[in-house]
């Protein structure tokens, strides 16, 4: 017998539960809806995000941003990844998000004249919960910045003309409906 203690008398320490947990159980995906606005620009993101632990989500994203009126032969599509850190537990309250992206502009007549950009982005954001639906509403802010990997000279030419190509700081405002299951 060292210390008083046999193997069998050992003891495995289990994390301590949120006092909501075991009230109101989260399920751990969703499906999300987010109406944005990259500074005077608008778009829409579908995607997914899986609930990890107790204050951690991944999500994947794909956005579709609005052409410049006059420019709709020019076409513009994001693919994201997304990491949420939430300070109370995953799909409420205050939550900080970062973001990876790879963004394509191109022509919809003539796919193979494109440009493509990688670059990232970080927000504030607060979600609501919507009991027993299952639902969340919640919006957030950030800034997003791209750079430019693959350039075509066709397209792009005027400033401000592809606006997920844009190499400066972008403001970031998202309003997002989400689906949990």
């Amino acid at each position: 017998m060292w210390l008083g203690l046999w193997p069998s008398q050992a003891r495995a320490i289990e994390p301590i539960p949120d006092r909501w947990e075991a009230l109101d159980p989260r399920p751990p995906n969703e499906l999300v809806l987010q109406a944005i606005t990259l500074s005077d620009f608008a778009g829409v993101d579908f995607g997914y995000r899986r609930g990890i632990g107790r204050h951690f989500s991944l999500g994947a994203l794909l956005e579709y941003t609005y052409p410049n009126p006059g420019y709709g032969n020019l076409q513009g599509f994001g693919h994201s990844l997304e990491g949420i850190v939430w300070v109370q537990r995953p799909w409420t309250g205050v939550y900080f998000a970062t973001t990876v992206t790879v963004a394509h502009q191109f022509l919809y007549a003539v796919p193979k004249i494109r440009s493509v950009a990688v670059g990232g982005g970080a927000a504030l954001g607060w979600s609501w919960d919507l009991q027993p639906y299952n639902l969340n509403v919640g919006f957030s802010v950030g800034l997003r910045r791209m750079g430019v990997v693959e350039r075509s000279s066709q397209i792009c030419t005027v400033p401000r003309q592809c606006i997920l190509l844009a190499e400066e700081f972008v403001p970031r405002f998202t309003l997002t409906f989400g689906y949990r299951f």
